[in-house]
This record gives C-alpha cells, sequence and structure tokens, in this order.
C-alpha cells in the first residue's frame, strides 16, 4: 500500500476513536491528585516511589536508561493519570506463560530480569533454563545471551509454563472456516480487515470490495459492533494510517487480542514493504508471532496461510513517513 493511497483512505475515513485496546500488562490504579512528582503520586497509591522501584517501572513501560529525568518522571506521571502505567510488580493480567519483553540495553540477563521487577537468582534462571530449553545451565555467556534474547523478544517461558497452543478463542473455531483472500493492489488494509471481521463471524462475509466500497472499513468500522460466531459481541477498534501510536501500544494490543483469542489487523514494514498491513492470529511453539499476509500467493483457508511473521520479513509499524507510525485494528468483548 503506497503513501497516496494511504492519504486517500484517510481522506475517506470521517472520524477516528481514541478507543484504547485493553493492554495483557497489569496497571497502576489512575491517579487522580494534583502531584507533579511521580513519586509522591506512586506513594499516595501505596506504591513503591523508591529509586530503584522506579527504574523498574520505567523499563516495564518502555523507558529505556532512566536516570530520574524530569522528561521521563513527566511521562510516567502521564501514563500514572491515565491509568496506562504498567506495574511490573503485579500479577500478569494476561496468564501469559512469557516474561514481559525486556526493552532496555543491558547485556546482563541477570539485570534484565532484575529490570522487570523478576527472580534474578542463578537458581531461578536454572529453572529458566530448563523451562526454555536450555539444557544444563552453568551461567556460560552463551546460555545468558540466549536467555536474554528469548527476553528482548518477548519469548522467554516462564518456569512450569508450556507454550501455548498456536490459536485460541474465535480464532481458533473459524481460521479454518474462513477463506484466504488475496489483496489486489494497495488493499492490503481492506483486506486484512475483510479476513479479521470474518473470523469473528465465523463465515466468509466481507469481501476486499465490501470494505472500501461501502464505507465499512473507513466510515463505520470504528465502533461497529459484530455478533461473534460465540454469540457474543465485539466491538472495533480502528486506529490506521493516521494515528502514529508506538511500538509498546501495538505489541500490547496484539498480544490482548491473541490472549483472548481474536484476530488483529497490524501495521508492519520489511525491507520490500515500507507499508503493509497483516492479520495476526496467534504465536507458533517458540513465541513467534503467527500471520496471514494479504499479500501472499495462494488460496484456502486462512489456517493454511498462516506464517511466522518475523520469517516473512515483517517487524511492527509502517516506515514510509518521518516517524514510524504503529496502526491496528483490534476487536474487543462486549
Amino acid at each position: 500500500m503506497t503513501k497516496r493511497f494511504a492519504a486517500l483512505a484517510a481522506a475517506l475515513c470521517l472520524t477516528l476513536c481514541s478507543l484504547t485496546a485493553p493492554a495483557a500488562a497489569a496497571y497502576f490504579p489512575r491517579y487522580t491528585g494534583g502531584s507533579p512528582s511521580i513519586a509522591e503520586a506512586l506513594g499516595s497509591l501505596g506504591a513503591d516511589p523508591s529509586y530503584s522501584n522506579r527504574a523498574k517501572i520505567a523499563a516495564a513501560n518502555g523507558i529505556a536508561g532512566y536516570s530520574g529525568t524530569a522528561a521521563q518522571n513527566t511521562r510516567m506521571l502521564e501514563l500514572l493519570r491515565q491509568g496506562a502505567l504498567v506495574d511490573p510488580s503485579a500479577p500478569d493480567a494476561s496468564g501469559s506463560p512469557y516474561f514481559p519483553a525486556y526493552t532496555g540495553s543491558s547485556h546482563s540477563i541477570a539485570a534484565a530480569l532484575d529490570a522487570l521487577g523478576e527472580d534474578s537468582s542463578y537458581s531461578n534462571r536454572i529453572k529458566i533454563a530448563a523451562a526454555n530449553g536450555v539444557a544444563g545451565y552453568s551461567g556460560s555467556a552463551a546460555q545468558n545471551t540466549a536467555l536474554l534474547e528469548l527476553l528482548k523478544q518477548g519469548r522467554l517461558l516462564r518456569p512450569g509454563s508450556a507454550a501455548p497452543a498456536p490459536y485460541a478463542g474465535l480464532t481458533a473455531a473459524n481460521l479454518d472456516r474462513v477463506s484466504f483472500i488475496r489483496q489486489n493492489p494497495n488493499t492490503c488494509k481492506a483486506t486484512a480487515a475483510a479476513m479479521a471481521v470474518n473470523v469473528v463471524l465465523g463465515r466468509d462475509r466481507y469481501s476486499t470490495a465490501d470494505m472500501i466500497y461501502t464505507g465499512v472499513l473507513c466510515r463505520s468500522l470504528d465502533g461497529d459492533v459484530y455478533s461473534g460466531s460465540d454469540g457474543n459481541n465485539y466491538r472495533v477498534t480502528y486506529k490506521t494510517d493516521s494515528y502514529v501510536g508506538s511500538l509498546g501500544e501495538l505489541e500490547r494490543a496484539v498480544d490482548a487480542a491473541l490472549s483472548q483469542g481474536l484476530p488483529i489487523v497490524a501495521a508492519v514494514h520489511s525491507a520490500a514493504s515500507r507499508h503493509h498491513w497483516i492479520v495476526v492470529v496467534g504465536r507458533d511453539a517458540s513465541g513467534g508471532y503467527l500471520a496471514v499476509d494479504p499479500a501472499r500467493s495462494g488460496s484456502g483457508s486462512m489456517a493454511s496461510q498462516a506464517r511466522n511473521m518475523a520469517a516473512m520479513g515483517y517487524s511492527f509499524g509502517l516506515a514510509d513517513y518521518a516517524q514510524p507510525h504503529y496502526g491496528y485494528i483490534s476487536f474487543q468483548r462486549g
């Protein structure tokens, strides 16, 4: 999809909603006080306001290299006021078998685990290594590097956890029942949206043309409610080309969708395409994202076309803007 088509699509859209997809992580309560201090705000909520804990909170919220600067503290306070500050000490609300992704710069697996508020002791690292197929853990550089890479990718399994099944919920029930739709030039978003809605419905209801010409995609998809094949209603959150967002927000939206067994349309780029949209539908055995790419050739069910996103060369975000844009189209029950 080219920038020209993106501009045309944006012009067709009458409104864009500011709804936020539910995140998989656990959050601090919303701060409603008047203090300009993040330490005081945390303290008023009964949270540990110490510098060491703030460093862990910063890392969990994508604020790398925390040193207590005014800009860093202000950013955390803004998130806290929005009820969107991730609490690294709280249990993972998604029930994910994986540790949260580490976004810091440390080369030490122990330091990375500490930054996430996790037990970094040698005895626990032995358990983590065993859960992730690193046999005979002795703390070697190669073993620690392997664990750190998995942690950075959000694919490090917690001890006692098993890798999840590739699909869940409506996706598991319907991915074989819904047909793969191949895009025409510059219709990747419309095609991906059609397939995602069809997965929720459990039948081949929408085509690419429906999404473009009936106004479903740009004029009314945001906030629309669809009756899922499980009898529940699902409301759409539509944040696309003109929405800047952040990588952390998009990843949390994707993880939240997958944890609920729902598809999500995500903005991606690759070496060959700087502006593209795909449907993320699950995770493979190693924790990598499984996606259906409307640009692929082929036919059959969506299940037959699901591939590892990274193996297809995709990374999250649209890269053809002055700054990356992290859009998505998600579904929330209710």
